[in-house]
């Protein structure tokens, strides 16, 4: 797949920046400087031939992470650096003690990282690796408490970039985009992923848009690994504890495949409307047969590869925006939000 390269608008330019920092923000804002300075005398040093990064993924048991490998891969290989891959198991201490070991180790002087939990990674990425003689970028998932800001804000000092298009703006966009497809409201299941994520994090504060609309009510509210299992067995018991539901929301994809079974198995595709994100084939065929309301697109392997792309150019001396921004990519056909409208005009990347 050939990909392009993206501009770095924001993707809602109407929205105002969210949020204040957070004390941990706080706490280190002194130290900001020294570690940006840090990272531009590290970069100085280095070509990107010379680039030996350590990829640090949320985990690798789905084909969202899969094809966000597969990106990092094919960057890396086209700049001459060499990468090593590590599967984080969508657990917040495995992954921490995986970048502990990797520092220790003194085998990389970059490292990617798509954080599990990104206020836990803080220091170690922002402090330690500059420290070290380490760049980073993060993708997905914002660190350092700034899940639920917008614009240059998702980026944290210290870092050469942050990479996504899940952001809260976006999220907060969604939500209202299904409130004003369901005029009359109605009762509504939420099923998502791991506790700690970021994207767990925007999709429950876009919820408090609809929380506050009284034709709304929220009956359920299920964490999951994002697996098809889990995503069955969560919308099945809630399908069985609420005959009145009329929409379940679902933020991945893969998750997605098991809620539209359970409805489907239950015979209840006719009175309960699922919405997804993620967009990936399964999902874009789901919208043409009507089995999904809605998908937002996600672009994991144009994540990974602009992720690495970007230590690349930083280590050449080329300007790096500090959020680049997937939902403005030039792959997208003006909207990452898929209907039954423009689904044709949708290439998913997984």
């Amino acid at each position: 797949m050939k990909l392009n390269r993206i501009s770095t608008a924001v993707v809602l330019a109407t929205l105002l920046a969210l949020g204040a920092c957070s004390t941990a923000e706080e706490v280190r804002s002194g130290n900001d400087e020294g570690s940006q300075s840090r990272a531009e005398e590290i970069a100085a040093e280095l070509e990107p031939s010379d680039l030996k990064i350590a990829f640090f993924s949320s985990a690798t048991n789905n084909t969202y992470l899969q094809a966000g490998i597969d990106g990092v891969k094919q960057a890396a290989d086209e700049i001459g650096a060499s990468v090593d891959v590590f599967d984080g198991k969508f657990d917040a201490q495995v992954q921490f003690d995986q970048i502990q070991s990797a520092l220790t180790s003194g085998k990389y002087n970059a490292f990617v990282v798509e954080a599990n939990d990104g206020n836990l990674l803080c220091d170690i990425l922002t402090q330690d690796a500059p420290k070290q003689g380490v760049l980073v970028s993060t993708m997905n998932q914002p660190i350092c408490g700034r899940a639920t800001n917008a614009g240059d804000e998702l980026w944290e000092p210290g870092t050469v970039t942050f990479v996504g298009g899940q952001t809260l703006d976006v999220y907060q966009a969604w939500i209202e985009s299904i409130m004003s497809d369901n005029p009359d409201g109605g009762q509504v299941a939420v099923i998502s992923g791991p506790d700690l994520g970021a994207n767990t994090i925007n999709l429950n504060e876009a919820l408090g848009t609809m929380e506050e609309d009284p034709s709304f009510e929220i009956v359920a509210n299920q964490k999951t690994d994002y697996s098809t299992p889990q995503g069955f067995d969560a919308a099945q018991t809630i399908l069985q504890a609420n005959k009145n539901l009329d929409i379940i929301i679902s933020n991945y994809s893969g998750m997605t495949q098991g809620v539209v079974e359970a409805v489907k198995a239950g015979n209840r595709l006719n009175d309960v409307r699922v919405y997804d994100m993620g967009g990936d084939k399964w999902a874009i065929d789901a919208v043409k047969r009507g089995d999904l309301a809605q998908s937002v697109i996600f672009l994991p392997e144009l994540e990974g590869y602009t992720s690495v792309k970007a230590i690349g150019d930083f280590v050449t001396g080329k300007e790096v925006e500090k959020f680049i921004n997937l939902t403005e990519s030039d792959t997208l056909p003006g909207t990452p939000f898929v209907s039954k409208d423009n689904f044709d005009q949708f290439d998913p990347e997984y």
